[in-house]
């Protein structure tokens, strides 16, 4: 294991009594894919080669992404010229629930929506655990990727993620100059490369045959020819561990995108019950492990603990602890890595002082927008701590 000593912060942020500082670290038992991680880490950041990609999977707390959406801010910023693309994106507004705030969606015609929350689910899924459809081959969705805090994000590639049948709609861009276009149904996805960078794209389909009657859309990646760090998000407002174990095209989706890190913020809905069964959950975790090994056998894995709570806003939630305590035993066991948030942040009980300080939204589940990004101060700290115990490796040898 690699042991990552106490150092002074990188960046410098507002302490309060409750926060364990001394234990925000990221504990790392995998330290040959951090190496090659944080390798390539630097061949970008000094060289400017090479592409990193970043996955980070979760639940309501990363659909919304505020606390990834500044994490990835701060690793784009800190790393220069490390701006590539805006990554894997699913456009939630057309499934009627919240979308990040850093892109734009509309369409046209009639979607009907799945997800990966429903224990009785009879439609397929990917890796956004989350999927619309539309029967009407004259259908439209329109994606404009604008990020206020980070310029940069346009793109030259783009990976349509959706159902390969011979009842399936042909995806077409309808308001960009197409260079090339090539189907990749092993991995689920159609890559459409453009003659110029673009900031928006308009998804529209084809009906090329008779028996073609739907189309159903995964998820999208935008990409683009530079070099640089792409932090892609998957979330699913109330996903547990087991929601993506449902999804069918998970491993092939996820291998498409290649990753060099992938975490995992999951827990926080297992745990919110008033039975939690352990075992099935460390079950569920080392199946996950199994399906991410196996879409990308050398990526690093990062686990992050769940959050104290109030269950309904009253009972302090006994469980939260106990599944920290499985994560973190389960990364030991399957060579991992995780971050104890639950532990950084105070704490059994410390919801109420995170509340108090406005951290906290008045469910005491959530984070107020300051809270997602204290926590990222957090957990940026502590992956620069790790980062820098990579590069003072390097220089002894």
């Amino acid at each position: 294991m690699q042991s990552l000593k106490s150092q002074d912060y990188p960046y410098e942020i507002k302490k309060y009594a409750f926060i364990n500082y001394n234990s925000n670290k990221i504990t790392i038992y995998d330290t040959n894919a951090y190496t090659i991680f944080f390798n390539k880490i630097n061949r970008v950041a000094f060289k400017g080669k090479g592409k990193v990609n970043i996955v980070h999977i979760g639940d309501s707390h990363i659909q919304a992404d505020y606390f990834s959406g500044a994490f990835r801010t701060k690793i784009q910023s800190f790393f220069l010229g490390s701006v590539s693309g805006r990554g894997f994106i699913f456009p939630y507004k057309i499934a009627n629930t919240n979308n990040p705030l850093n892109y734009k969606v509309s369409s046209k015609g009639k979607w009907s929506s799945c997800s990966n929350i429903q224990k009785d689910i009879n439609c397929p899924l990917g890796l956004s655990g989350i999927s619309v459809t539309t029967k009407n081959p004259d259908a439209s969705i329109t994606i404009a990727i604008k990020d206020p805090e980070i310029k940069g994000y346009d793109f030259d590639k783009l990976m349509v993620f959706h159902n390969f049948s011979n009842k399936s709609f042909k995806p077409v861009i309808k308001n960009a100059k197409i260079k090339q276009t090539t189907e990749y149904p092993g991995k689920g996805y159609t890559l459409f490369e453009f003659e110029d960078n673009i900031t928006s794209i308009t998804l529209g389909f084809e009906k090329t045959d008779s028996s073609q009657t739907n189309f159903t859309l995964y998820g999208l990646n935008f990409d683009s020819s530079d070099a640089g760090i792409i932090y892609h998000t998957i979330g699913v407002n109330g996903a547990k561990v087991e929601s993506y174990l449902r999804c069918k095209y998970f491993t092939e989706n996820l291998s498409a995108l290649n990753p060099d890190l992938v975490i995992i913020s999951l827990g926080t809905n297992d745990s919110y019950t008033n039975v939690f069964d352990s075992v099935r959950f460390k079950k569920q975790l080392i199946s996950l492990i199994s399906l991410i090994k196996k879409a990308s056998v050398n990526t690093a894995i990062l686990f992050t603990t769940p959050g104290d709570n109030l269950m309904k806003r009253t009972y302090p939630n006994q469980n939260v602890k106990l599944a920290s305590c499985i994560i973190k035993e389960i990364s030991k066991q399957y060579n991992a890595s995780y971050w104890d948030f639950y532990t950084v942040m105070g704490g059994f009980g410390s919801i109420d002082y995170w509340r108090y300080e406005e951290l906290a939204y008045k469910d005491y589940l959530h984070y107020t927008r300051k809270g997602y990004e204290y926590q990222t101060h957090l957990f940026f700290n502590a992956f620069l701590k790790a980062y820098d115990g990579f590069t003072e490796n390097i220089k002894q040898e």
